[in-house]
């Protein structure tokens, strides 16, 4: 695969990183009872599948199929844009290994999120590890995996501004995913600390996406030029 069609196709498959934040939102819009409080609920409690009280809160989501359906979507398309992203951007065979390993896991891990999704049953068997495990894999192998992206790009003028974007990103994940680890809100609420740990991955996906067909539709153009120059 030519490294232009490898990154058009990139591109397009990032892009579908926008359905996760469209069902997140419509499952949050339609958790009325009481409201989905942004700041005081986890993402996850979206995808809780019962109407229960855990740990002092209620939670009652009508759509959760629909928020689950939306973290095997992320990680899907997390997962295969990791793939191609390496191969396109990172020249040395232990920079794609290394930095794809990690990316792959955070997209596995928020697909087992969706398939260990919250609810009675898993708690009272025991396995709500199993979810809790996904989650942390997800947030903390996707940022240091985007950081480590950024790092090892930024001496290749192609993609430095990228490099510098997405270590900027990294660096916000990984200090929201200690301050997650630690259970400490900063007085915000947990689930505006988690939003902040999980949505520099989304950020990554979607701004990966458009960048890279973005760049696409320049290098073309460029080579366009280039040929009617020649000719």
């Amino acid at each position: 695969m030519s490294p232009a069609r490898r990154q058009r196709i990139a591109g397009i498959v990032l892009l579908f990183g926008f359905v996760y934040l469209a069902f997140e939102f419509i499952t949050a819009m339609a958790w009325v009872d009481p409201p989905y409080d942004w700041a005081a609920n986890y993402i996850s409690d979206l995808g809780f599948a019962d109407c229960a009280v855990i740990d002092g809160m209620r939670l009652c989501s009508p759509l959760h199929p629909l928020m689950n359906a939306g973290f095997l979507v992320q990680g899907t398309v997390f997962t295969i844009g990791s793939i191609l992203v390496v191969r396109l951007m990172l020249p040395a065979r232990w920079m794609r290994v290394l930095v794809g390993t990690l990316l792959v896991l955070s997209g596995v891990g928020t697909f087992l999120v969706g398939i260990f999704h919250q609810s009675l049953g898993l708690y009272e068997a025991g396995l709500n590890g199993f979810h809790v495990f996904a989650a942390f894999l997800s947030i903390g192998a996707g940022n240091i995996g985007i950081l480590l992206l950024g790092l090892l790009v930024l001496g290749d003028r192609e993609w430095r501004g990228y490099g510098i974007a997405v270590v900027a990103i990294g660096v916000i994940g990984i200090a929201a995913s200690l301050l997650l680890l630690a259970g400490n809100d900063l007085g915000v609420g947990i689930g505006v600390v988690e939003r902040v740990a999980v949505y520099p991955l989304n950020a990554w996906t979607i701004g990966t996406g458009v960048g890279l067909l973005v760049k696409g539709i320049r290098d073309r153009r460029r080579l366009a030029r280039a040929r009617a120059a020649a000719a």
